[in-house]
């Protein structure tokens, strides 16, 4: 029996993993361990461990008393997270450890992993966050991991353009909008008896911290809030609590004094089957949040994309950008309501979309942990063709090369000249002489 053990520190991830993690857990050959940390355990955010509890035995609660005021206290708690996880690897021995993404509590927990020689298996790899600090935590867990599954092909090769071999990554769309499509939501009766009723059309408002910007949070959410305003009038906007990145805080300041003045409905957490019931009836998703680019699109409402947070995504045509001042956000939701838009949401591809995305990753699973994969990890020498497959650029970390080529038989070792200059080889060999025609002879024969 292979010991499998998925660590989640968020509501969001463990939405995505759920049913994946359920279907490993019935595996009779598979013995799958949870761990809950970060956000799980706080009380400010609602301490959703207990959804956990509903699901899975809890193996361990990791508390490394998360916090979000500014960067000291963020990589205080990644600190704990270190020490603990390392105490738990020293006394838990796993074949393979699940990590999905990119949050700051599960960058140390990969380290404390990969230092134990605990093959990871990293999910969401390839991506690109270029407004926060997600961006290099994902890519420094791809280089600890040795297998990748990845939402688009994109995010594929640029996972093989870190040094990873293609062998181990493997396109395999995202579970999160197979989750879309294939859990049962709630009926719009039924959403209203568990969250209450909303009497006007409504949006769905969740905003995060860019924690790598120019303009302050303040600015952003007070331009976000000033917008909202210009449609109180005929929309409602129903909040959801944000993840605890650098300045969380300041941010749920400015909207719980804006949702007390306007009375709008705010969620502190939401399983993924109301938050995705709550947009399923809605006019659209405004904010920042991962969930407005991969999974909302299939549910062909609007996605508002404000500022630099998701920068660098692969994105559907029914992605709203827009900046993140006043102005900005208000033509932004104008655009949602045009007619043109509303075609584009009814004709729309999610570029996320595969299908049996959840037995695929399932299958891989199973696949990786038959295999010893306790071996040196190399750095792999990324090549790059042309439509015929030929070689344009290679590139080799460390290491010798060689390549042999037919020159003809009459031409010997020593007409052969090489010279190496400027970075260039160059190989001289002399042109092949033309055979002279043979003259007709006649022999007398006596």
């Amino acid at each position: 029996m292979k010991k499998l053990l998925y660590v989640t520190g968020s509501r969001a991830e463990y939405g995505i993993m759920r049913r994946l993690l359920k279907k490993l857990d019935t595996d009779k050959e598979i013995s799958l361990d949870i761990v809950v940390t970060g956000m799980h355990l706080a009380k400010e955010y609602g301490e959703t461990y207990k959804e956990v509890e509903k699901d899975f035995k809890i193996a361990k609660k990791i508390d490394i008393e998360i916090s979000n005021k500014n960067n000291y206290e963020v990589l205080h708690s990644m600190s704990i997270a270190m020490e603990e996880f390392s105490k738990y690897f020293k006394d838990n021995e796993y074949d393979a450890l699940i990590l999905l993404g990119d949050r700051y509590e599960i960058l140390p927990v990969a380290i404390a992993a990969a230092f134990n020689n605990i093959p990871i298996i990293h999910l969401h790899g390839g991506e690109k966050t270029l407004g926060n600090y997600d961006e290099f935590i994902r890519h420094s867990i791809t280089k600890m991991s040795k297998l990748h599954l990845v939402a688009t092909e994109e995010y594929r090769k640029r996972v093989i353009q870190l040094g990873e071999n293609p062998t181990t990554v493997f396109n395999l769309g995202s579970l999160g909008v197979n989750n879309v499509l294939e859990v049962k939501l709630l009926s719009k009766e039924e959403l209203d008896n568990k969250l209450g009723k909303i009497d006007k059309p409504y949006y769905v408002v969740l905003f995060h911290p860019e924690t790598i910007s120019e303009i302050s949070l303040e600015e952003q959410t007070n331009n976000l809030i000033k917008a909202l305003s210009k449609f109180k009038d005929k929309y409602s906007f129903v909040f959801i609590g944000s993840n605890s990145d650098t300045g969380a805080d300041k941010i749920q300041e400015i909207i719980e004094k804006f949702v007390k003045e306007n009375n709008y409905k705010r969620f502190i957490s939401l399983q993924n089957f109301e938050y995705f019931s709550l947009l399923k009836y809605s006019e659209g998703l405004i904010g920042n949040s991962s969930s407005g680019i991969i999974e909302i699109p299939s549910l062909k409402v609007a996605t508002i994309n404000i500022g630099n947070r998701q920068l660098g995504r692969a994105k559907g045509e029914t992605i709203i950008d827009c900046g993140s001042t006043e102005k900005e956000i208000e033509n932004a939701i104008l655009k949602s309501q045009s007619n043109e838009y509303k075609e584009i949401l009814k004709n729309s591809i999610n570029p996320y979309f595969q299908e049996n995305s959840l037995e695929k990753y399932y299958q891989e699973i199973k696949k990786f942990l038959e295999k010893d994969n306790k071996y040196l990890k190399d750095f792999y020498a990324y090549e790059e063709t042309d439509d015929k497959g030929r070689i344009l650029r290679q590139e080799r970390f460390s290491g010798s090369t060689s390549r042999t080529f037919y020159v003809g038989d009459a031409i010997k070792d020593t007409d052969i000249h090489a010279s190496f200059d400027n970075g260039i080889l160059k190989i001289e060999l002399p042109t092949e002489q033309k055979k002279e025609e043979e003259t007709k002879k006649f022999i007398e024969i006596l």
